[in-house]
């Protein structure tokens, strides 16, 4: 019994040695919008991107690097904030996960999605009123 687990304290310790060394690859974060569908991998969720420089969100959002993009060190003179597309973020309200496609969520200081910013239109100020009813109408 005693030779089966030395081997094995042996090779776990191998392994975390060598993972130590090698770079760490960032996880990737599954987006999905409850209401249109879209999916997604994201390469982080919240509001200080570490790979867009210098921005802070007005929420916690669901953030990829642009693949569209070349690496901001390819282009010096575009800042790196360039670099990144917003997928979208929870509901303020209900916390259902939308993207930021006009059909699906509206922003007043927070990102709202269709149902709560119709349900609760009469919350919001005015001349926002008339905004949420011509875009979701």
């Amino acid at each position: 019994m005693a030779t089966t687990s030395a081997p094995s304290s042996t090779v776990g310790r191998e392994s975390a040695a060598s993972s130590a060394s090698e770079p760490t690859a960032h996880p990737s974060i599954p987006f999905r919008c409850e209401l249109c569908g879209l999916s997604e991998s994201c390469d982080y969720r919240g509001r200080r991107p570490p790979f867009a420089s210098k921005i802070e969100l007005p929420e916690e959002c669901y953030v990829m690097r642009d693949p569209f993009a070349p690496p901001p060190q390819a282009v010096p003179d575009k800042p790196a904030s360039e670099h990144y597309l917003l997928l979208g973020a929870d509901c303020h309200s209900c916390r259902r996960t939308v993207c930021k496609a006009s059909e699906c969520s509206f922003f007043y200081g927070a990102t709202f999605c269709r149902q709560c910013s119709v349900q609760r239109v009469q919350e919001f100020p005015l001349e926002v009123r008339s905004k949420i009813k011509k875009q979701f109408s």
